[in-house]
């Protein structure tokens, strides 16, 4: 069937741009062969498509819908066949091409309405040099009707194309909510923080939902038993958007049922005769006995029908009108004092179902979210280094609040700095500056400062006005997170700058303090893209979560402040001697794995056993703490600073070459030359350093000789006259085998 098909279609297909009915002639013998072979082509695709199996499936698995192509071309060449016979390009049928491709562009596949606009546009192009009217005048006609046929095609079916799109997507996720909610049990399989996801959560009042309405179609059917009626419509008041409004939930008719409205339509007051709308008014049961005229809707209806008697109860609870209960019949006068009274003693029995499906909810809920936190409380506590903690603890939190923006800010309330401890999510921050003023100012405006930090340096709280407000909150005995819905809502009466510092623009940001005891921890920002993104739900759990997670900062940092007491010297706050050894060491193995530049800066503090003989050992401890500042100020986050020992120091500086520490040595050597250290009582106390160099792979290929090497230079820059920088390779040009001794 294909070999005749196929060649068929192709065969009629030119023959259409032939133009060979330009002219015609009724008695023809061509027109009446072309006809009759028109006539069996499309019977055989007809058939074919119809009732060979075997091609319909072979024409499926190679194109996808293209036996339904075979028909289209058919069209296409019959009329083009009727274009021809009324006048070509003088035909008043040249519209009828419009509608043939705006009705395949609207039902079919984009490619096929691609392909049936081209295919038209081929023919009549043909038609018309085949008909000599293509120098004529006729050619700027043609160029119009291309472009609009082809516009018109294209843009229907680019629309057409995403609305079947759109509306697959929203029957897939509907079919896989239903099946999610079908699969869920309350009682188990919901022990792990997936459970709380805003899908899963989604599907459980989906499931509700239907247990709900399954409840109370069985007690109408029930009651139905007791009372016959035409037909029965439960509302419920739920909200939907900004207002309450009440929504059809059960239904029942002694007819087909193919007049009532569907589950879930709201009621529309005006539709209802003012029956039931003054039922929910004055939560009084309202009863028409005998209507005079055939009733409307009802709010239930989709048609008139003539009612004659109509009952509605009202459903209230707790002194709130949460439903009612409409029962109407075709005559009149069926509902009685005792039928009345009957039917509001079911009332109850609705209440009790929304109660316990309610109650089966928050059931669920406290189990699961109960689970998610003994679950998150694992990661808490799975470590005490803060790093790690904040880094495992931000995946989990996304799971359940999906977000793009998560940081965790920490504040020293000694020193009042804050400082980034923790930075995750696709919005980061941008920009030379890495402080709150270029974060956490990129989303809520902040007081304006322009120093620029390191973002792993501390900075000043005040550079934070959030930051500062909470904390100065809590300082008064207040603690309260703080919820942005919209930023831009925000941004009219300028508190927001959402565009500056931050790869995207949010929409949404909550900030919590963490406060434990008497301590203010620091704060924690969850940001989205997405504005009113984080559900009360989501907001009331971060709420008792981050409690913890400030107990746990708490207890990780107290860990890290004991930790670097032994790694770190006691008076200066820098590397003791043994740490500086041990880095040392790691330094020297990445070097001989990667070799690249490295320098050792040595520095001593010149006679400074005269300054602890003259003004005594205490001012000798300020004369070191004000050289470790110094030099802590100086250093870059890559170097390693040390308290050498006594009052030596020591820095390693990573990917520096000697003209580099040389650069260092002579900033802070600078620096110090001109630094108040205290005031004695013979005047004002300075002091100077005499600063060795030595550097790989300069200097030596050894890494072990490198701080023996410093050592020498700096004997060589005290022996020189002291207060100078002296470098390892000018010490080998003076003396090569100096040594100190």
């Amino acid at each position: 069937m294909r070999k005749i098909i196929l060649p068929g279609l192709v065969l009629y297909t030119l023959s259409s741009g032939l133009g060979l009915f330009l002219n015609p002639d009724p008695s023809n013998l061509l027109l009446t062969v072309w006809l009759s072979g028109y006539l069996l082509l499309a019977l055989s695709v007809a058939y074919a498509s119809l009732f060979n199996q075997a091609f319909t499936q072979e024409a499926y698995q190679r194109f996808p819908l293209f036996s339904v192509f075979y028909f289209i071309v058919l069209g296409v060449i019959l009329l083009n066949f009727f274009v021809q016979l009324t006048g070509g390009a003088r035909s008043t049928l040249w519209p009828g091409y419009f509608l043939f491709a705006v009705m395949v562009a609207a039902f079919l596949p984009v490619w096929q309405a691609y392909a049936t606009t081209s295919l038209i546009l081929a023919i009549e192009a043909a038609n018309l040099f085949m008909s000599g009217q293509w120098n004529t005048e006729k050619w700027p006609v043609y160029a119009g009707f291309a472009l609009s046929l082809f516009g018109v095609s294209a843009i229907i079916s680019h629309i057409m194309h995403r609305t079947r799109g759109e509306r697959k997507q929203a029957e897939d996720k509907l079919e896989k909510l239903i099946e999610h909610a079908d699969a869920i049990n309350p009682l188990a399989d919901n022990d792990t923080i997936e459970a709380l996801t805003e899908e899963n959560q989604l599907a459980s009042n989906v499931k509700a939902a239907r247990t709900r309405e399954d409840a109370f179609a069985g007690l109408i059917d029930m009651i139905y038993e007791f009372v016959p009626a035409h037909a029965y419509a439960l509302f419920l008041k739920e909200r939907i958007g900004e207002g309450d409004a009440f929504v059809l939930r059960a239904r029942r008719s002694d007819s087909d049922g193919l007049y009532l409205a569907p589950i879930g339509e709201v009621l529309k007051p005006e539709q209802d005769n003012g029956v039931i709308s003054g039922c929910i008014k004055y939560r009084q049961p309202q009863y028409l006995s005998n209507m005079e005229q055939t009733a409307g809707t009802l709010g239930y209806y989709t048609r008139r029908l003539p009612v004659k008697s109509v009952l509605v109860i009202p459903i209230v609870h707790n002194g709130n009108n949460i439903g009612v209960l409409a029962v109407d019949s075709l005559e009149g006068g069926a509902f009685s004092l005792e039928t009345q009274d009957l039917l509001a003693r079911f009332t109850p029995f609705f209440i009790q179902i929304i109660e316990k499906i309610r109650g089966s909810q928050e059931l669920n809920l406290r189990a699961t979210t109960f689970a998610a936190m003994h679950e998150i409380s694992t990661v808490l506590n799975s470590s005490l280094e803060l790093d790690h903690i904040l880094e495992r603890l931000a995946k989990e939190i996304n799971v359940l609040v999906p977000h793009e923006f998560c940081v965790f800010v920490q504040y020293d309330d000694k020193n009042r700095t804050i400082a980034i401890v923790h930075q995750s999510g696709s919005v980061t921050f941008t920009g030379p500056s890495r402080s709150l003023v270029g974060k956490i100012t990129s989303v809520v405006k902040s007081l304006g400062s322009e120093n620029t930090v390191e973002e792993d340096k501390p900075f000043p709280v005040e550079q934070g006005s959030l930051i500062n407000q909470m904390l100065g909150q809590w300082e008064q005995g207040q603690s309260a997170p703080y919820h942005f819905f919209d930023l831009h809502e925000r941004d009219a009466v300028g508190l927001l700058d959402t565009t500056s510092g931050l790869t995207q623009q949010l929409r949404s940001l909550s900030c919590w303090p963490l406060v434990t005891g008497e301590k203010f921890i620091g704060v924690f920002f969850l940001g989205s893209l997405r504005a009113h993104a984080f559900s009360d739900f989501h907001r009331n759990f971060l709420d008792t979560l981050t409690n913890q997670v400030a107990l746990v900062m708490d207890n990780a940092i107290l860990h890290q402040q004991i930790s670097n007491l032994a790694r770190t010297d006691g008076l200066t706050g820098l590397l003791n001697h043994r740490t500086f050894m041990e880095k040392l060491a790691e330094e020297y193995k990445r070097l001989n794995r990667e070799p690249r530049p490295f320098s050792i800066l040595l520095m001593d503090i010149d006679k400074f056993k005269n300054v602890n003989d003259k003004y005594g050992h205490p001012v000798g401890d300020v004369a070191i703490k004000a050289v470790a500042k110094v030099m802590k100020d100086a250093a870059r986050s890559s170097d390693f600073v040390a308290r050498y020992g006594g009052e030596e120091f020591a820095v390693g500086m990573v990917d520096t070459d000697c003209k580099g520490a040389e650069q260092m040595g002579e900033r802070i050597r600078k620096v110090l030359e001109k630094t108040l250290v205290t005031r004695v009582f013979d005047g004002e106390l300075r002091v100077t350093v005499s600063i060795g160099v030595s550097s790989f792979p300069l200097d030596t290929k050894n890494t072990a000789d490198l701080v023996t090497m410093a050592d020498t230079a700096l004997y060589q820059a005290k022996r020189s006259g002291r207060n100078r920088v002296c470098l390892y390779r000018d010490v080998q040009d003076r003396e090569p085998a100096a040594t100190k001794p």
